[in-house]
């Protein structure tokens, strides 16, 4: 898969610890269902701002919603750099319908724009029909910004943090700065 390829990956979860002693790790999952990952399924880990694939080798079922995951060719020393990164599959690969990888789930989660700053943390979000809001408050002040595939830059489950895209002005719009 290619780079330009990368916007199609959709995030399903994260590496959250590793398990024993040999380089494997738990994956904890988003709201996917476990059942969803098998070894024909490649997975994608952002690993130093590239995309790079992993083959699984061997599937453990842990507990609800976390497997323990022994991946090709990644040792204890890999494996620790794997650790709380994001974990990717190709939609094509999975039999999810696209509601299932819900980037809705983001309430508290820390709210930055492109220049990396820190907004708040989100209070809700605000599902309208083409046309969702992240709701945030800025000095007791509540705060609509939309929330679409065009506004989203990054949603990191692991460090629960999103950054947005936001349009200039808007915020100022709302506390009159």
């Amino acid at each position: 898969m290619a780079f330009f390829m990368q916007d199609n990956l959709k995030e399903i979860g994260h590496f959250s610890r590793l398990h024993g002693y040999i380089g494997k790790l738990v994956i904890s999952f988003i709201n996917e269902n476990p059942s969803v990952l098998s070894k024909k399924i490649t997975i994608w880990i952002n690993v130093s701002g590239l995309i790079t694939p992993f083959k699984i080798q061997e599937i453990q079922p842990l507990n609800k919603n976390k497997l323990v995951l022994t991946l090709l060719n990644v040792d204890r020393d890999k494996a620790e750099e794997l650790k709380n990164k994001s974990v990717f599959v190709n939609p094509k690969d999975v039999d999810l319908p696209e509601e299932k990888f819900d980037k809705n789930n983001i309430i508290g989660y820390d709210l930055f724009n492109k220049e990396e700053k820190n907004l708040g943390k989100v209070n809700a979000v605000i599902k309208i029909k083409n046309n969702n809001l992240i709701q945030l408050y800025i000095n007791k002040t509540e705060i609509l910004l939309p929330y679409n595939e065009k506004t989203i830059l990054v949603v990191d489950h692991s460090k629960k943090q999103i950054k947005l895209d936001i349009p200039d002005g808007l915020i100022e719009l709302y506390t009159g700065e």
